[in-house]
């Protein structure tokens, strides 16, 4: 069958697919990955897996929602009481993001920061966060948990340049080992209090837990998309000896594997890519992709090559196309646009496939 998105599960899901098809009720967590504007090419499938598919769920437990850095974003507006419209205003504030006057340090941070007052915000435009941060906490439904990293060593100074030498001294360990970043950062994990899980790290990174309350889940959101060198650290008051950043660099693509409790249930992974990177750094190498143990119960959607190649300028959206239109945002405005209304396709595509059943015949197995 010729079909935009792909749809691919490890060796549990794929057989329970195979044979039951896919249900709401068969989810017990979802996942969001890193990857800044790659996003946007799969912005609105899910807003229709949270807006329309999820809402048909009848299974009362709720779902662990668990992202890293515009993982996690995503992931909050989705825990809002009405997904569909916040993750519709994260994808229009992500897109306009503007870079006309400068592309700094604190540029970068203060247009992250409106992106995610404008899908935490209130209905009346405001950017009182306390809002939408009141509605992911006391959501019955989905329970967040928020990656990121505690900084150690040279990563854990405010300089740049302390921060550029961690980083090249983790990319030059990189070809030869996952564990590059030892010594450098260690996995947390903002939970949402109500949970009930237990990690069980399996990787080399231990992970430690914080509780996600009101006073912290701002700082926690910011740390997990605070990437190291180009955005402003985040110091929480309980830690103020260590800086927290970008949960992406030890999850870049969330493993389940590597941290997740081995539980019943599928696990929902909404990507842009057809494949899976362990860390940052693992985006560089071709022959680093994840295993089929580490990704047993995962059901991955993502947009296939020809759907892709059909995009506004044939690729998927990236940080890059800051620097590329910047002087002239209004081009990249409307083709990321462009790109967020394209990606509602892939969405009936997944609802219809799972409502007619026709996912048993269009499901393959994973890693590609």
């Amino acid at each position: 069958m010729n079909s935009p998105l792909i749809i691919a599960a490890g060796p549990t899901a794929y057989e329970h697919i195979k044979k039951n098809g896919l249900s709401p009720d068969d989810i017990s967590a979802v996942f969001g990955a890193s990857g800044a504007a790659k996003w946007l090419a799969i912005a609105g499938l899910d807003a229709r897996i949270f807006g329309n598919w999820l809402t048909e769920r009848q299974n009362p437990t709720p779902i662990d929602l668990f992202g890293t850095s515009v993982g996690a974003f995503k992931l909050a507006a989705a825990a809002r009481t009405d997904p569909r419209k916040a993750l519709e205003k994260m994808a229009h504030a992500y897109v306009h993001q503007s870079y006309a006057n400068a592309l700094t340090y604190d540029a970068i941070t203060d247009q992250t920061n409106k992106t995610m007052s404008k899908f935490l915000g209130a209905d009346d435009g405001s950017d009182d966060i306390s809002v939408g941060i009141g509605e992911v906490l006391g959501n019955p439904h989905y329970r967040l948990h928020i990656g990121a990293v505690r900084c150690h060593g040279r990563l854990n100074e405010e300089g740049q340049n302390p921060q550029r030498l961690a980083m090249l001294r983790a990319g030059l360990l990189s070809p030869f080992t996952d564990r590059h970043l030892r010594g450098l950062a260690e996995r947390v994990v903002f939970s949402d209090p109500r949970h009930e899980l237990t990690f069980h790290a399996r990787d080399g990174f231990a992970v430690s837990t914080k509780t996600l309350t009101a006073d912290n889940f701002e700082n926690a959101l910011q740390a997990s998309g605070a990437i190291p060198v180009y955005m402003r650290p985040v110091r929480l008051s309980e830690d103020p000896d260590h800086i927290y950043r970008d949960g992406g660099l030890l999850d870049y693509h969330p493993l389940p594997g590597s941290f997740w409790p081995e539980r019943d249930g599928l696990i929902l992974y909404p990507h842009f890519y057809g494949h899976f990177k362990k860390r940052w750094f693992d985006k560089f190498y071709p022959w680093r992709k994840a295993r089929a143990a580490e990704l047993d119960r995962v059901v991955m959607l993502a947009p296939n090559r020809a759907f892709i190649k059909s995009l506004p300028d044939g690729k998927i959206p990236s940080r890059q196309g800051f620097v590329a239109y910047r002087k002239n945002e209004a081009e990249r405005f409307d083709k990321w646009t462009q790109v967020v209304e394209r990606s509602a396709q892939l969405g009936a595509v997944f609802i219809d496939a799972c409502a007619s059943g026709k996912i048993s015949q269009l499901v393959r197995p994973l890693p590609l």
